[in-house]
């Protein structure tokens, strides 16, 4: 990746002593006998008034790394300087959705970010087939940090660091991509900054992940059962609505009239060509309302589904007296009463 035009070279390799420096700390040009940590080219340090103080190469270069790989090496080399790290918090989280389709989520916080002192901090070696950026020692225990500036961990090395069965972390710079890089910011991201690390593995981890997944193991379990019940509970709910309505159909059928007589089912019933004139039809409906005891409005509404011939060309008149015996809790025989009489059918 190239530096952008925007971001300075901020740090520069000292001869003298082979540490990276600001340019606050070295005389201004050619005086401050550096050389650049990309390419190893004399560099120049550069104290104006309009920008901020940084180190530019002596002679044009088209070094495309000297800004990443300045940021880089003057991390490990305040870390190695300090021997004082932050680690991350961490934190184990694992989810699942159970039977319902709900989702479940177990987390532990194992400890969280804080401070600590290394015995030992080396650079650059190699450990188990995997060579760290910094290679710590705290109380007897090694802990691997990885620095990445422009460029993401490669997926094999972090594989590589896992095998190891090392403590390992990655502390993420890249806020140097767009932020131009000063040493005083670069320590507050390396000792103050307890969000831009993550572990890569911790031995503890993979002991809670095992007990959060048995937790969230029992909890779908259960979920299985309790939706088995569920629907269990919902199909003997859906049989003896069934039931209901099978009864009910067979009682509407062939329940006798209110007037004493009995009516059957008709074989063929079909409407008439055009409606019928509302003194027909609403003396038929009165009367209908009055032998089953229900107010007008209230079949009015059942009725009106049905308001215009071209509603009624796509039902027949017997499926729409099944509609409306269920609606209105009445005998079919009645609905078909009020049809014939109403002069809706022939």
């Amino acid at each position: 990746m190239h530096m952008s035009a925007a971001l300075l070279l901020p740090f520069a390799r000292r001869i003298s002593d082979d540490q990276l420096v600001s340019p606050e700390e070295v005389p201004r040009g050619q005086a401050c006998n550096c050389i650049c940590p990309g390419c190893s080219h004399p560099v120049i340090a550069k104290h104006g008034t309009e920008k901020v103080w940084h180190f530019a190469h002596a002679k044009a270069s088209d070094c495309a790394n000297a800004y990443e790989k300045s940021v880089h090496e003057l991390a490990k080399q305040l870390l190695r300087e300090q021997k004082v790290i932050l680690v991350p918090k961490l934190q184990v989280t694992l989810s699942a959705r159970d039977a319902f389709g709900r989702s479940l989520l177990e987390q532990e916080t194992v400890f969280e970010s804080r401070r600590a002192r290394l015995d030992s901090c080396v650079c650059g070696k190699p450990l188990d087939g995997v060579t760290p950026d910094i290679l710590g020692n705290s109380s007897g225990r090694d802990v691997l940090i990885e620095i990445t500036v422009f460029h993401r961990l490669m997926l094999d090395k972090r594989d590589r660091l896992v095998e190891t069965g090392k403590s390992s972390f990655e502390i993420d710079l890249s806020l140097f991509k767009s932020v131009q890089a000063t040493r005083e910011l670069l320590e507050q991201e390396l000792f103050e900054n307890p969000n831009n690390r993550r572990w890569i593995f911790h031995p503890r981890a993979a002991e809670v992940a095992e007990q959060l997944q048995k937790t969230l193991q029992d909890k779908v379990d259960q979920s299985k059962t309790d939706f088995a019940a569920y629907q269990e509970q919902l199909a003997i709910k859906r049989d003896g609505e069934a039931r209901i309505k099978a009864k009910q159909a067979t009682q509407f059928a062939w329940q006798p009239m209110n007037d004493g007589t009995t009516l059957g089912l008709p074989d063929e019933l079909e409407w008439r060509a055009s409606f019928p004139p509302e003194e027909r039809w609403g003396h038929a409906r009165a009367a209908f309302c009055s032998r089953l005891c229900l107010s007008r409005n209230q079949v009015d509404e059942v009725m009106s589904e049905y308001s215009k011939r071209s509603h009624l060309a796509l039902i027949t008149p017997q499926e729409l007296a099944a509609r409306w015996a269920v609606a209105l809790r009445a005998p079919v025989p009645e609905i078909y009463r009020y049809f014939q009489e109403a002069g809706y059918t022939v």
